[in-house]
């Protein structure tokens, strides 16, 4: 951290909204699938075990396809799950979107842990003001000295969190 702020690098509280856009799911009943094993696609639910995941399906169609490389939250449980690839998903469910460059599963973890924590939150509010209260919430965000989402701190933070777990 010494390296990152001697380079310009600082915390900046951000709303949400400044660096995340939120968008509603197609919503599919998981009658519309077939469960099995070797499914193409994950079927994401409003659970909050396996990581969101009730079981993989087969291609069903574009019209319903979740793009991945996003993070896909359960507004019963509203605990946020990194989702890699493309998905499908269920009811009462929704998908964030990062609006800069640079999104990968390692800086997908930073931003998971301080949402998971603002679960509490977002709980309290009913579904239909969900959005509205995520776009307003604000979270502690590294910066570069220009401005930008310092994208090679938090890989490298999440590396040592990673390295320091697998030692213990």
């Amino acid at each position: 951290e010494e390296d990152f702020r001697r380079e310009g690098g600082h915390f900046e509280e951000i709303e949400l909204e400044k660096i995340f856009v939120v968008k509603s799911n197609p919503q599919l009943n998981k009658k519309s699938f077939t469960f099995r094993p070797g499914g193409q696609y994950p079927y994401f639910t409003r659970t909050v075990s396996n990581n969101g995941i009730l079981g993989y399906v087969d291609y069903l169609d574009d019209a319903h396809k979740i793009k991945g490389n996003s993070l896909a939250v359960g507004m019963l449980g509203m605990r946020f799950f990194y989702m890699k690839t493309d998905f499908y998903a269920g009811q009462f469910t929704k998908t964030v979107f990062p609006r800069f460059d640079g999104f990968n599963e390692r800086v997908a973890q930073f931003f998971i842990a301080q949402l998971n924590r603002c679960s509490n939150l977002f709980l309290s509010v009913l579904v239909r003001d969900f959005e509205r209260t995520f776009k307003k919430t604000c979270i502690s965000v590294p910066l570069t000295s220009e401005g930008e989402i310092a994208i090679s701190y938090i890989e490298k933070f999440i590396r040592e969190l990673e390295a320091d777990r697998i030692r213990e």
